[in-house]
């Protein structure tokens, strides 16, 4: 940590002009986090792990095309694809992803292979699922299941870019060094950041106002990210069964208060909280 100084210094800039004077107070900076990488071998697992979650392991959903939405969501972490001058409050991945995993070595199908990555193709669900078994489809689905832990990458690497956000949401200064040491706790003891990278892709960052609602007494707006796990987790220990059940254990809490919160969310309880589960053990327990 090192201490930011604001000083107020005259117009002149010669020998003899008068010393800075302090004007506010020093502050303790905090410093830039270190980047996190994890082996291509976990990565791997990890990949695996999250198309699990979110497929139930079938092979076809890796290309979807969800209900009620108006674009294609694709890979392990359903990054979604919009058509040319589709307007909507969701942000658009895929694009961002491909030119990842094209950064790295890997190279999609011919008709994708393009800079810049174009809009996608299908326009309507119905157009995609009447082309689900086209060339251009099957290729794609191909070309995804090839690049499982580059995906993962990818998803480490927009993990850790959120913490800075969350932080930054956060007026406290003790909640925010909060949230970064048990951010930090959570890294140490998975070593795959499985449950970090998982529970953001799941749920999310936590941080907009719009993806709360009332609590059901009070009426306070409540969250259900990752910012609402970190804040609730408070313990110490640096083992990695007590790290990761903590984490399951406030990720837990913050689906069941979201469900209480929420009734009709209560269909979704069992998947909910059986992913949750998966955070308590490494995927590589060496």
């Amino acid at each position: 940590m090192f201490a930011v100084i604001t000083l107020a210094t005259s117009a002149q800039t010669f020998a003899g002009s008068p010393e800075p004077v302090l004007v506010a107070k020093p502050q303790l900076a905090v410093p830039p986090m270190k980047r996190i990488d994890i082996s291509p071998e976990l990565a791997e697992k990890v990949g695996q792990q999250v198309w699990l979650n979110e497929t139930g392991g079938k092979r076809d959903a890796i290309t979807a095309w969800n209900a009620s939405e108006d674009f294609a969501s694709l890979g392990i972490g359903h990054f979604i694809w919009f058509s040319q001058g589709l307007e909507t409050r969701f942000v658009e991945s895929f694009p961002a992803m491909l030119e990842y995993l094209r950064g790295r070595g890997a190279r999609p199908p011919e008709w994708l292979d393009v800079t810049p990555v174009p809009p996608s193709p299908w326009k309507s669900k119905r157009q995609f699922q009447r082309e689900f078994h086209s060339e251009r489809m099957t290729s794609l689905r191909e070309f995804l299941f090839d690049t499982f832990g580059l995906q993962a990458q990818f998803l480490a690497l927009r993990m850790q870019e959120a913490l800075p956000r969350i932080e930054a949401s956060l007026a406290d200064r003790s909640a925010r060094e909060h949230v970064r040491r048990q951010f930090n706790r959570v890294v140490a003891a998975s070593k795959d950041l499985y449950p970090l990278i998982d529970y953001i892709n799941f749920k999310g960052e936590g941080i907009s106002e719009t993806e709360t609602f009332p609590n059901r007494d009070t009426r306070e707006p409540e969250g259900w990210g990752l910012k609402q796990v970190l804040l609730a987790m408070q313990g110490s220990s640096s083992k990695p069964a007590d790290v990761l059940g903590e984490f399951a254990d406030a990720a837990r809490s913050a689906l069941k208060r979201r469900i209480a919160n929420n009734p009709p969310d209560e269909r979704w309880q069992h998947g909910w909280l059986a992913r949750v589960e998966t955070y308590r053990r490494p995927l590589d327990p060496h």
